[in-house]
């Protein structure tokens, strides 16, 4: 259900209308709700156009102002699109002022929230080209922050594919951030944590680190190792 905002507005040459969602109208797992612009044109007839919620309320605001008073429905259209473009800028500063996001994470964000592929798209090129999105920048903060966490370079590969960077396209990786023996050495010191049943201990080992991402022929390695350590001493 919607609300129409056209109350209070002052009469213009174009029939048009917004319609904001109701508060609390998103449940859970629902997609993030939409505004939306009803215009009337004997050419176009009824025409209901969806558009994200600070973009409505934008249009709304302007609208009742007197700031936005169209007489076309080719200048209510444009109209829409710079303040979508403004809407979707100031979505993204908000959005990266909490931490960093990748060009892929902003772009995805951008969309669930309702504004066009275009506008994604030229939000994001502004973006990057004033620094606030920087890939190299989230890349080397992503890949230190999860080494740090145990995680393998496998997993950081997936985990940044996922979030729209090349790991070939990110600087020194990987002999800058990790070394045959530092990957080994991880993976054995989270391996000697595990507590060890007697029954498919290999297997479980393998498998919990493969998880966290380290290359499978270190894995192998590292449950041999540990499993011989236990023999040893026991």
């Amino acid at each position: 259900m919607t609300r129409s905002a056209k109350r209070e507005w002052p009469k213009t040459a174009l029939d048009w209308e917004v319609h904001l969602p109701q508060r609390g109208s998103r449940g859970l797992g629902q997609a993030a709700p939409r505004g939306e612009v009803v215009v009337r044109t004997p050419k176009h007839g009824e025409e209901h156009i969806s558009v994200p919620v600070a973009v409505a309320r934008s249009l709304d605001a302007k609208a009742r102002g007197r700031e936005l008073l169209p007489s076309s429905r080719a200048e209510l259209l444009y109209s829409m699109g710079e303040i979508s473009r403004k809407c979707a800028m100031e979505r993204s500063a908000s959005l990266i002022d909490r931490r960093d996001y990748s060009e892929g994470e902003l772009s995805e964000r951008l969309l669930r929230d309702g504004y066009a592929p275009q506008t994604v798209e030229h939000t994001c090129k502004r973006a990057v080209e004033c620094g606030l999105v920087d890939n190299t920048r989230f890349a080397d903060a992503f890949i230190r922050s999860k080494l740090s966490q145990g995680w393998g370079r496998v997993r950081i590969e997936r985990e940044l594919s996922r979030r729209g960077i090349d790991i070939g396209d990110v600087p020194g990786w990987p002999e800058l951030y990790l070394t045959q023996e530092s990957e080994e050495e991880t993976a054995y010191e989270l391996a000697s944590r595990r507590r060890l049943t007697g029954k498919n201990d290999y297997e479980k080992i393998v498998r919990f680190l493969s998880t966290r991402g380290f290359p499978l022929g270190l894995a192998t390695r590292t449950a041999r190792r540990v499993l011989d350590e236990r023999q040893e001493e026991s």
